[in-house]
Parts: C-alpha cells; structure tokens; sequence
C-alpha cells in the first residue's frame, strides 16, 4: 500500500494519484548498439578493433539513456544501465553488445521491463580531402598541430579535412510477445578540419568526442520516434 505524506494532507489525492501514475509508465531497457558487419567505410582497416567498438558502443548506449530521459519524460521509465549488466553477467548473456530478439526477451523478462530497445550501428564512415603527403619536420607537426610529441612520426604525419558520417538503426521490442512493435533509423554528417592522420597506412584515431559528434543529431532525432512507438502500444 502507497503511504501517504504530511504533504498529501494538503494536496488530497494528488501525490497519490501520481504515484499510481507513474507506476503505469513502461519500463525499458537500452541493449548497447554493435557495429554491424560492413559499417565501415573509407577506413583503411575493418573491424578488428574490438575494443573501439565497444567503446563505441557504450557511447552510444549512455547518449540513449540521456536522450530518452529527456524525450520520454513522465511517460516511460529507463532501466538503470548497472542493472542491465548485471543481468548479462549473472545469466551469462553474450558480451559483444549483440542481442537476438530472442534473447532481448529473455533479459527483458528477467529485469521486468515491457520494452527493450536494440539496434546497430549501420554505418560509420571517414572520407578526406586535402591531406598533405606528409614529410614535415616535427618543429613544423608541432606548430600546426599543437602536438609537439607528435615530431617523433613527422613523416607520417597528414593534415587536412576529414569528413565523418554515421547510421543508426534500432528497434523496439514488447517483451511479452516478442514482437518488433516500431523501429527506426537516421544518419548524420560532421566535418572536422585539421584532423591528425598518423601511421603509414592512414589510420585515423578516433575517440568518443568524435563519436559523440556523429550520433549525438541521430539519437537526438530518434528518441522522440522510439517514445511516440512505444506510447502508441499502450
């Protein structure tokens, strides 16, 4: 039985009432976002940077939680991330961020959410513009680039325009059917200028501003479609 404050005594039936209400918001987990076989484009190297990809994935996953936070205020409840893990590792769920329907519903069960919230990244892509052919001096890398450190490798060392672009593709899942009731996809375009390119083969470091800087305009857009899915199968 709900208790009732000192606080109620002044409002009658209002805490109460919210109360209740909330507890008739959905609750719902986030599943983190893999990248998907082929999402690369225009890198010089594809796929064997697992622990890129799960940090990817996790960017992904917290920029998810914020978006929805916000997006579905006072109509859904998110599943805290901690407890999300939990259940992978008490149940020995696969690590790699990858979940079949199947399985979502299994975890969904187990942590008592009516919807779980999946998907992939689809696309994640580099294209440049305007590199040099390197060769300049490391007094000259650490004045353009800021990076003195960076005079060690002058010579592999390219500086120019990059552009970076994602995709995201995700999915709504009814726990208690299994049924994929909404999905959703976007993309995302970013520029940067001046982006250090180092190593012989062309490898760009990426890290999670960068990331954060390609998927943050696509959660942002589709967190509000998620919510309105998931509200329209009430």
């Amino acid at each position: 039985m709900l208790q009732r404050s000192c606080w109620d005594s002044h409002f009658p039936g209002q805490a109460f009432n919210a109360q209740v209400e909330k507890s008739k918001r959905p609750r719902v987990a986030i599943l983190e976002f893999p990248v998907a076989k082929n999402a690369y484009e225009g890198w010089s190297w594809y796929g064997d940077n697992h622990n890129s990809e799960s940090r990817m994935a996790s960017v992904i996953q917290d920029l998810f939680v914020t978006e929805l936070s916000e997006a579905g205020s006072g109509k859904i409840r998110l599943i805290d991330r901690a407890a999300l893990e939990k259940i992978r590792s008490e149940q020995a769920f696969g690590q790699s961020g990858e979940v079949d329907p199947e399985t979502a519903v299994k975890m969904g069960k187990l942590l008592g959410v009516k919807y779980m919230i999946t998907g992939k990244i689809t696309r994640f892509a580099f294209k440049k513009s305007g590199f040099s052919t390197g060769g300049l001096t490391g007094w000259g890398v650490g004045r353009l680039t800021g990076n003195s450190a960076l005079g060690a490798v002058a010579g592999d060392v390219k500086i120019g325009k990059a552009e970076f672009s994602g995709r995201l593709d995700a999915r709504v899942i009814d726990v208690e059917t299994g049924e994929i009731i909404g999905a959703a996809g976007d993309d995302s375009k970013v520029s940067n200028v001046g982006v250090k390119v180092a190593g012989t083969g062309g490898e760009i470091q990426y890290d999670q501003t960068m990331v954060s800087q390609v998927f943050e305009p696509i959660i942002k857009n589709m967190s509000p479609k998620l919510v309105a899915k998931i509200m329209n199968d009430q």
